[in-house]
């Protein structure tokens, strides 16, 4: 028995520390912010139909979880063709946000996959995801 409270000890010690992890900025240009942005691209790209590049509103990272929230443009800086994409029609009713929310996670090979990938919300598809995924390090959404 003593045994099994000692190993339970060390799970819930472990979870708060992922949970309490401090979250950071990359910084413009190092080589995590290039992974994280191209993580992001693929899905960005998929929903758009389109290539893109980001205007970052907002990024953080704590350990092995990012966050961000961006504004795709064409890579020329142009703004985006949504005419062939689903989002026209939110467009034209007046309910759409030109931003796109992000959670990538990076794996045991160390490579960014994105989880959640939403554009277009006009709420805030991020409040759920501490209770979808439980083990977001708090930091990164505040």
């Amino acid at each position: 028995m003593l045994k099994f409270a000692l190993v339970a000890c060390c799970f819930v010690t472990l979870s708060l520390n992922a949970l309490a992890q401090s979250a950071h900025t990359p910084a413009v240009g190092s080589e995590e912010r290039k992974a994280l942005m191209a993580a992001i691209r693929g899905p960005a790209e998929k929903d758009l139909k389109q290539k893109v590049i980001f205007n970052v509103d907002r990024l953080r990272v704590a350990g092995d979880w990012a966050y961000a929230r961006v504004s795709p443009t064409r890579p020329d800086g142009s703004e985006l063709n949504y005419s062939k994409t689903k989002f026209q029609e939110q467009i034209e009713s007046g309910a759409f946000d030109p931003q796109g929310e992000a959670l990538p996670f990076k794996d045991a090979s160390g490579d960014w996959t994105v989880i959640e990938w939403v554009f277009g919300a006009t709420d805030v598809p991020s409040a759920g995801w501490s209770d979808k995924h439980g083990d977001i390090p708090k930091s990164l959404l505040q």
